[in-house]
């Protein structure tokens, strides 16, 4: 079978992916501008909201649509991470041809954020996974077996996610939040001739600022900033699993394995949990958010409410009485066919 330019380059470097997980995630993490000549590819947890504003302001964008079909968050601003949002055609979406030259011509700009691996697995632990984010809720459900209490909740610890990671998952092709960054951005085969870290954003940024004309730095607007309700430091025991597991990336992206220990010492510096500050204004923002979620939710649910309502009254009716109708029909034909099968017999024994 024939496949795309861009899916059969992938395919000659990682063989055992199925070509339509391939698809899929080209069409949902690459944006391309043949008109500037560049290539994003988007790596979740390494500053991709930020990135994402930034493709935004770049491209002159619409004003975000909320509540896209499809898209489950919990924060309208997270709304951003929908393909509609984004006015930027993906790689999948464009011919042979064209994304040859995407992967292939010196003057195509092939970017990508990374970030380190300990910081971004905590990272993807405090924000989807210990508040029971919905991209988080199914490893939740596989770790403590069942949903939250009412009110005392059995909260799962960055070590429980660690093990979980350990235990039962396939870090090449997992939940993109915590799935391998090389294996996820398909390092080698995209070609990448700009890879900019995280953690020196500004500066690694400064080729795309040039190849776009532009001489002041770029800088990512929208930072996906986490309540600071969870607090867990890297132990020597967790720091050796998570780099056995992420081992790819350390050494693929060139981090060092031993920065889980400035990791601990940033997070014993942090107020312990139950002098942990939270600003009223930050408190009263999420708590804002995530009622206009559920509002929605409920208003949607009141619609298709209707709509059922609707659909039974005007058309199931008349289609339940046809049933109805067409069964009786069936029967009389049914008794009649029998009446006469019977009489003819009557006759041939009287013939015979």
């Amino acid at each position: 079978m024939k496949y795309q330019y861009a899916v059969s380059r992938i395919l000659d470097h990682f063989p055992g992916m199925k070509p339509e997980d391939v698809i899929w995630r080209l069409r949902q993490s690459t944006f391309v501008s043949l008109r500037k000549r560049y290539l994003y590819f988007e790596v979740l947890k390494a500053a991709s909201t930020q990135m994402i504003g930034l493709l935004r302001k770049v491209e002159n964008a619409p004003p975000m649509k909320a509540f896209v079909d499809g898209v489950r968050e919990t924060r309208r601003d997270q709304f951003i991470h929908a393909r509609q949002n984004v006015p930027l055609r993906s790689l999948a979406h464009l011919d042979d041809m064209t994304q040859k030259e995407v992967l292939e011509s010196p003057d195509f700009l092939r970017l990508t954020v990374v970030r380190n691996p300990y910081t971004r697995l905590m990272s993807a632990w405090k924000n989807k996974i210990f508040l029971c984010e919905p991209q988080g809720i199914e490893v939740y459900l596989e770790i403590k077996g069942g949903m939250p209490g009412l009110h005392h909740k059995s909260l799962v610890s960055f070590k429980e996610f660690v093990d979980y990671l350990e235990s039962k998952c396939d870090l090449s092709n997992c939940d993109p939040h915590w799935r391998r960054q090389v294996d996820h951005t398909f390092f080698p085969a995209l070609n990448f001739s700009c890879i900019a870290r995280v953690e020196q954003l500004r500066q690694g940024l400064r080729p795309f600022a040039q190849h776009l004309g532009l001489s002041d730095a770029l800088v990512g607007a929208g930072k996906n900033e986490s309540l600071p309700v969870a607090t867990a430091s890297y132990s020597e025991e967790i720091a050796e699993k998570v780099y056995s597991l992420y081992q790819p990336d350390f050494e693929v992206l060139g981090y060092d394995r031993n920065t889980w220990a400035a990791s601990r010492h940033n997070a014993n510096r942090q107020p312990l949990k139950g002098n942990a500050s939270i600003s009223e204004e930050k408190l009263i923002d999420e708590i804002i958010e995530r009622n206009l979620i559920i509002l929605n939710l409920y208003e949607q649910r009141d619609r298709l409410q209707a709509i059922s309502k609707w659909v039974l009254r005007l058309h199931l009716a008349p289609i339940l009485n046809a049933l109805f109708a067409l069964h009786s029909i069936s029967s009389k034909a049914t008794q009649k066919i029998k009446g006469s099968a019977l009489r003819l017999r009557s006759q041939m024994q009287m013939f015979l």
